[in-house]
């Protein structure tokens, strides 16, 4: 008599051998993990939208240039834009133009983006995490990529000033203009990298999406090129001869990255029109000596607070972690994910800083990666730490750690609540006050003025539609950067807005003759030269030299 088959004891998980539960669970830590990010995420905003650095994120000349972009489409003026070597055609454009659908003003619309961008950072992390740190559990995975926002946002509270050109990077990530898309770029590539270094091989599907990434972001922004490709080129270059990297991965890689740099400065060309300066413009090497005395001005200058000393410290020791992780993770023969994640923050952190110095760029912005690279090696150093000290006599029981961990994620979560009403109210509510008394002036008039960049731009942004600005030279000519030639077609303008820290080379009233009339708002005058010779003064030079420069560029 035979014996029917016995059942197990326990059913086959489903999910790949994960039960429900297990899932759930897993889902429920990523909710936490991604709650956490958002709270960073807003405690940082909240920071800037209560400080003098709320200037750069809303009211900036360079910082409302999407929301320029917005309001020309949407008034269907010709896509006739002169950008700078920098285009924001990816990921900036349909980034902003996504959170402008879901907003009602530009000030909501960039406080969206900002947000959207320190989670895509947590997001960027947490993937290296998982190729860093395969082994480690999910609270430890999530725990670590937290922290290192939570370093990024630690920076940021050490940053309040309106500037642009000072050593604050991190708030940078928020604005809409200042290279996000390229810090987000290098952080992808990063990611592929560890992907493929740690599987052992480059499948078809991430070296298309490595491709793809290499050339979208190269042909938007060439600075893709010094902050990512070539710092991967090399770091291989470096580990494959040495026998830590498999040579046929990473010459895939490589390769895919070159190629892909390369495809970007060929779509580049057919968009020659929309760049106003060829980025070789920006290389002075002569200037070198000078970019290393403006620098250390500007070291020095930001040591001259206690704010500011944090943040040098900060950033001081993720280049320190770079250092110590990259010779720590060499001598223990560790996994080579590790060491990658190690040896490339350290060579982006010594390409960026040392190039930015050789081609003679007094521009900070440029520095941006010596916040974000090393986010990298601090999780390559955590996984050292978890792998390497827990078999040593140096390591303790963890439960101190996971109580500590536990109580950091309450404290930021609390606090994001705390501040989230604040936050949202100062988003919803925020006006620029200098527009609504240029909107009086108008007094629902359909009126075109034009003035000077830094004054009319925010102007431009959020005056009411009925008045359209056009930037020009103290001279009175077009001045072609961050600006669509579209709108200068057929324009008509009758007034010029004044800025109180405008500099012109000759007195406006003695280009134009006397105004009809003058009226003062708080940072400008408005002049106005409706049915004056004034007028046709404008319309002849403002006009024409836009038109020379669209033929000129080939519009």
């Amino acid at each position: 008599m035979s014996r029917a088959p016995r059942r197990p004891a326990v059913e086959p998980a489903p999910f790949g051998g994960r039960r429900p539960g297990d899932v759930a669970v897993t889902i429920g830590r990523e909710a936490l993990g991604a709650l956490v990010a958002l709270a960073l995420s807003v405690i940082a905003l909240r920071h800037v939208i209560a400080t003098d650095r709320v200037a750069l994120l809303w009211y900036d000349g360079d910082s409302v240039l999407l929301p320029l972009v917005e309001r020309s489409l949407q008034a269907g003026q010709p896509f006739e834009w002169a950008m700078s070597p920098a285009l924001f055609f990816f990921p900036e454009l349909p980034v902003y133009l996504l959170s402008s659908l879901v907003t009602t003003t530009p000030q909501q619309a960039l406080a969206l983006n900002g947000v959207l961008v320190l989670l895509a950072v947590y997001a960027l992390v947490r993937a290296a995490a998982n190729e860093l740190m395969p082994s480690a559990g999910h609270p430890a995975r999530i725990a670590v990529s937290a922290g290192a926002l939570g370093l990024v946002t630690l920076l940021v509270l050490t940053e309040s000033s309106a500037t642009a050109t000072s050593l604050e990077l991190a708030s940078l990530l928020l604005t809409t203009t200042y290279y996000y898309g390229a810090v987000l770029a290098m952080l992808g590539t990063a990611v592929l990298v560890l992907r493929a270094v740690r599987l052992g091989r480059a499948s078809v599907p991430l070296l298309v999406v490595l491709g793809l990434v290499a050339a979208c972001t190269t042909a938007s922004n060439p600075l893709y090129v010094p902050w990512s490709a070539a710092p991967v080129v090399v770091t291989l270059g470096l580990l494959v001869p040495a026998r830590r990297v498999p040579w046929r991965p990473a010459a895939l890689l490589a390769g895919v990255v070159v190629v892909g740099s390369v495809v970007g400065y060929l779509v580049r060309i057919p968009l020659r029109p929309f760049v106003s300066l060829d980025p070789a413009t920006y290389v002075q090497p002569s200037r070198a000596a000078e970019t290393l005395g403006f620098f250390a001005a500007l070291t020095d200058d930001r040591a001259g607070t206690a704010p500011g000393d944090l943040e040098l410290l900060l950033l001081f020791a993720g280049v320190l972690v770079t250092v110590g992780g990259t010779v720590w993770a060499w001598r223990v023969r560790t996994a080579r994910t590790v060491l990658v994640a190690t040896v490339l923050p350290l060579v982006t952190v010594l390409a960026v800083s040392i190039g930015v110095v050789v081609a003679g760029s007094e521009t900070p912005r440029y520095l941006q990666p010596i916040v974000t690279a090393p986010l990298l090696a601090l999780i390559a150093v955590a996984e050292l730490t978890r792998t390497a000290v827990r078999r040593t006599r140096v390591h303790r029981p963890r439960r101190g750690v996971r109580a500590g961990v536990a109580v950091a994620m309450a404290a930021v979560l609390v606090t994001g609540i705390a501040v989230a009403p604040g936050t949202v109210h100062a988003v919803t509510t925020a006006r620029y006050t200098a527009s609504s008394c240029l909107d009086r002036w108008a007094d629902g008039r359909q009126v075109t003025g034009v003035g000077q960049f830094w004054t009319v731009r925010p102007l431009a942004t959020y005056a009411s539609t009925n008045v359209e600005l056009l930037q020009v030279r103290d001279t009175f000519e077009t001045y072609p950067w961050l600006v669509d030639l579209g709108a200068y077609r057929d324009a008509d303008p009758t007034f010029v807005v004044v800025g109180s820290h405008d500099l012109w080379t000759t007195a406006v009233e003695d280009s134009l003759g006397a105004p009809a009339t003058i009226t003062h708002c708080t940072g400008f005058d408005v002049y106005d030269y409706a049915d004056t010779a004034g007028a046709e003064v404008l319309r002849r030079d403002v006009v024409r030299s836009a038109e020379a420069i669209r033929r000129d560029r080939g519009f």
